[in-house]
């Protein structure tokens, strides 16, 4: 039987990052996710990276303290997949929240946020004229301030390639379907590709969101606590940009005095708007989460509050997605979802199988322990990890000092600019606008890609046929080789999205492709 250090359940940002940590302090690691990585709530975000505004008026300090000094540190680590994003908070008459209250939460956000992005300002009435579809009626005021957007999917991607890079075994669609507590460790067993396999690890962490507790149903022998989720649906929309384009990210307040998003986002330069979220109670499978037609109208509702769009409000018919994920909060009992925190807690068993009872047991005792993971936040997931492997140092494990403040992610050891530039310099079988696409997708891995395309280092020197708009068979191979996608949709949905854009022959085309090769459509 195979014997690691530490077994991570879940292939989301807090597993991805997880693995990573402990990989680079010497722990031998294995992941295992039952599904593709990030098909949870990690893909099913508001792609912001992000300090957490109005958590001040929850009075969370030290959450949005954390969460804008891990924000710095993600816009150094990968700055291709976290840009700074320019957001405009509109303040309209009859509001809840007053002009003076706003103003202060944005300068204590810039006081806690350091000098990594632009300060907050007000935005003069000749500036705010040049947004076109703002709406004029009732604007008393309209602030500026900056936070980060990010490709959620990738950005999990990204982290486990790191991982594994750093010697860690991560697998998706492996299935956890047993835990049992031996004196050296614990016996997991999963399923993978049909094969049923165990491995003993000194240390199991239960990473799996809103699936948390029913993981702790797969242990045998021992009960590790379990703490009462508050399951939270955050539902979005997709909606295409409305000409003229517009850079600019809006914080927008609702009446029932919520909050939504309006966010740019581009995909192989289609300009779409990403509206969200919602705050819903959610019962059943966290998987099966979709955004119900009253969370839509509530979104399209508060959008058309603000903006004109062709002087006709917008309806459901002009939304071409959505999409929604469970937050697993820790219950505290409060009665509005909006206000339990985003923080997370730790829940951690140390391993007694060997323990004698009645007896103190000895110092040659074998340690060890099992960790649950719960709550947290796509922003903080680097920081988490760490809390995970202090409380592993304490059970027993031999680690090296903490290294991902500084260190780039995968892909993350250039500039935008620079991966932009080399993008350009390219080589000219493949479009401009592939290229670079590659660049904000991949970082500094698109060197591959290159050295693949000239020749270098075994490459055929060229991209392989295209087998749909933009879509060449080199970047098929790399995700399904390096990425480990293992079926189309983990291609088309997370790896790329290029099912927002691509019509259905091409993502036939691509099907039919990953079918040739022995893989799933």
């Amino acid at each position: 039987m195979k014997t690691v250090d530490l077994f991570v359940i879940g292939g989301g940002i807090n597993g991805a990052g997880i693995a990573r940590d402990a990989a680079g302090r010497g722990l031998s690691v294995m992941l295992a996710e039952k599904g593709d990585y990030a098909s949870g709530t990690s893909s099913a975000s508001t792609k912001l990276i992000h300090g957490g505004l109005r958590y001040l008026e929850n009075f969370d300090f030290g959450l949005v303290r954390e969460s804008l000094r891990e924000r710095t540190i993600l816009m150094k680590a990968a700055p291709y997949l976290v840009r700074p994003q320019r957001f405009l908070l509109p303040i309209m008459s009859g509001q809840s929240r007053r002009g003076w209250r706003i103003w202060t939460g944005l300068k204590l956000y810039d006081l806690l946020a350091g000098s990594a992005l632009p300060k907050s300002r007000r935005i003069s009435v000749r500036e705010a004229s040049r947004k076109p579809r703002l709406m004029r009626a009732g604007l008393i005021g309209l602030h500026s301030y900056f936070d980060c957007r990010t490709d959620d999917a990738r950005l999990v991607i990204a982290t486990l390639i790191d991982a594994r890079d750093k010697g860690a075994d991560i697998g998706n669609y492996r299935e956890v379907e047993k835990i049992i507590q031996r004196p050296n460790g614990y016996e997991v067993t999963f399923r993978e590709a049909g094969t049923c396999h165990q491995v003993m690890a000194r240390f199991v962490v239960n990473a799996t969101g809103p699936w948390a507790n029913q993981v702790l149903d797969l242990c045998r022998n021992f009960e590790p606590p379990q703490r009462p989720l508050r399951l939270v649906r955050g539902a979005h929309l997709l909606l295409a940009m409305p000409k003229p384009f517009d850079p600019d990210a809006y914080l927008l307040q609702n009446d029932d005095g919520r909050v939504c998003f309006v966010v740019p986002w581009e995909v192989s330069g289609h300009h779409f708007l990403i509206l969200g979220t919602t705050d819903q109670p959610h019962q059943g499978d966290p998987g099966a989460a979709v955004c119900s037609p009253e969370e839509r109208d509530y979104l399209l509702d508060c959008y058309n509050r603000y903006f004109a769009h062709n002087h006709a409000p917008l309806g459901p018919e002009q939304v071409l997605w959505s999409w929604a994920g469970v937050r697993p909060l820790v219950d505290d009992g409060s009665s509005d979802p909006s206000k339990v925190s985003r923080d997370f807690e730790l829940s951690v068993t140390a391993n007694t199988a060997n323990n004698v009872p009645g007896q103190t047991p000895g110092p040659e005792a074998p340690k060890g322990g099992f960790i649950t993971v719960y709550g947290g936040k796509l922003t903080t997931y680097r920081h988490l990890a760490e809390k995970v492997m202090d409380r592993i140092q304490v059970l027993g494990a031999h680690l090296s000092a903490p290294w991902t403040a500084n260190a780039p992610l995968t892909g993350g050891d250039l500039s935008i600019e620079e991966l932009e530039q080399m993008a350009r310099n390219g080589p000219g079988t493949v479009p401009l606008e592939t290229r670079l696409r590659w660049a904000h997708a991949y970082g500094s891995r698109i060197t591959m890609f290159f050295e693949q395309l000239t020749g270098l280092g075994g490459g055929s020197g060229g991209p392989g046929e295209e087998i749909a708009p933009g879509i060449y068979e080199i970047e098929l191979y790399y995700a399904t080789e390096i990425e480990e996608a293992k079926t189309a949709d983990d291609f088309l949905i997370r790896r790329s999205k290029q099912a927002l854009v691509l019509g259905e022959a091409e993502q036939n085309a691509i099907r039919n492709w990953f079918i040739d090769k022995g893989f799933k459509a």
